[in-house]
Order: C-alpha cells, then sequence, then structure tokens
C-alpha cells in the first residue's frame, strides 16, 4: 500500500518482472517503502532518495489557489509517509537506505546501480526528463512507471495536464510510454521493452482500477 494505491499482487508487474535478485537498486520516491521492501524481498539492496522534511514537492502554481496552505498539508503528509516508512523499515528488519535530495540531483557519492525505480513519478515533476537523465546518469537499466492515456498511443508526448479550469496543483504531465522510450533511446538505453497493466486506487471515494505503463530500458551490452 502507498497512501493512495494498493499495489499488492500487482508489483511485479507495475516493476515491469525485472530480475531483482542480487541488484543494487535506486528508487526515486519510495512514499510509504511498500515497493522498497517489495524489491528487498526479491533480493534487491534499495537505496531509495526521498524528500528531506524541509523541502517541497514541485508545486504548480496555480494563480488562483492558497499554495503556502497546499505546501504547509503537502509537508504533513510527507512526514506521516516517512513515519510510516521508518515504522515498516524496523519492523520488516530492512536495510534499505534513503538519501534526502532530489530526482534532479542525484551525486556520485551514491555510487553506479543496476537499476533506477521512477514509480509514478514523471508525472508529479516540472521537468520529468532531466529526472530520467539524472537516473540514467547512475544505472544501467531504468524501470518508468507511470499512468496511462491511451489518447498518447504512439505520440511521443509530455500533455500538460494543470489549467485554471480544473485548479491541478500536484500534477504537471501525462506522459506518453513513446515519450519515455523515445528519450531512453537518446539517452543511449536501445533495449527497451513497454508493458502494460492495471492498478488499484483508493484515492478517491470508490476504489477504481487505473491503466498504467511500464517502460524497462537497458544499456545494450558492452
Amino acid at each position: 500500500m502507498t497512501g493512495d494505491w494498493d499495489l499488492r499482487g500487482g508489483e511485479d508487474a507495475y516493476l515491469g518482472r525485472v530480475d531483482l535478485a542480487g541488484a543494487r537498486v535506486l528508487e526515486i520516491g519510495p512514499a510509504s517503502g511498500f515497493l522498497t521492501f517489495h524489491m528487498e524481498s526479491r533480493g534487491a539492496e534499495v537505496v531509495a532518495v526521498e524528500l528531506a522534511p524541509d523541502a517541497d514537492w514541485d508545486v504548480v502554481p496555480q494563480a488562483g489557489l492558497d499554495l503556502d496552505t497546499i505546501v504547509r498539508d503537502r509537508r504533513a503528509i510527507m512526514e506521516r509517509l516517512r513515519n510510516g516508512f521508518w515504522f515498516a523499515h524496523e519492523r520488516l528488519g530492512s536495510r534499505a537506505r534513503v538519501h534526502h535530495g532530489t530526482a534532479y540531483d542525484l551525486p556520485a557519492a551514491l555510487g553506479r546501480f543496476d537499476v533506477a525505480v521512477m514509480a509514478a513519478v514523471l508525472l508529479h515533476l516540472r521537468d520529468p526528463l532531466r529526472a530520467v537523465q539524472a537516473c540514467a546518469g547512475r544505472a544501467d537499466c531504468l524501470v518508468i512507471a507511470d499512468l496511462h492515456d491511451p489518447a498518447l498511443d504512439g505520440v511521443p508526448r509530455l500533455r500538460l495536464e494543470p489549467t485554471p479550469a480544473n485548479g491541478v496543483w500536484d500534477t504537471w504531465w501525462w506522459v506518453s510510454p513513446a515519450a519515455v522510450v523515445q528519450f531512453c533511446g537518446v539517452l543511449g538505453f536501445t533495449d527497451v521493452t513497454v508493458t502494460h497493466h492495471d492498478q488499484r486506487f483508493i484515492g478517491g471515494p470508490v476504489p477504481v482500477r487505473l491503466p498504467m505503463f511500464t517502460v524497462v530500458a537497458r544499456r545494450p551490452a558492452a
């Protein structure tokens, strides 16, 4: 469970069915740690990158909203998620480590990784391609999952989500699988697959299953 999502039973599809046994994994945005601990159960060593307690989301600067209140409330939610992460970390005997920073700046001190995971992260970032590039600089395989809009199929496109009318402040983009595939190719990841799945969203009044895609991109063998 990750707060708004119940991923139980869908974890491996979400992660593109990548073999994680013995892999060193960089995870961007662990939230409650559900996927962190799942990847550990599959044999991975995980380093999760999370915002520091005094850092803020990439909030959409909607002129008609009280952004100060939104930022304050979001920090409170993030604090609850962090508490949940560390509670589960202790109860499960996890060895996962957390680096406080951003997806845009992944220092060399983190080391090299076999896999970098960006699970439903790109839609929340002002500059999602910059985050993909940063992960590509640290890992040999990228696993990128996001919400799927079939209207964008076959088109390498990032569609801006917020408008003055909808007041959206927490989502920047609908990202097409083709855009992710094309940019991974630009970065030198030529072995790329796309899979589709649906996951249970419980953040609304009624639980629903929402379509998602996962791109797995690997560097060519030397």
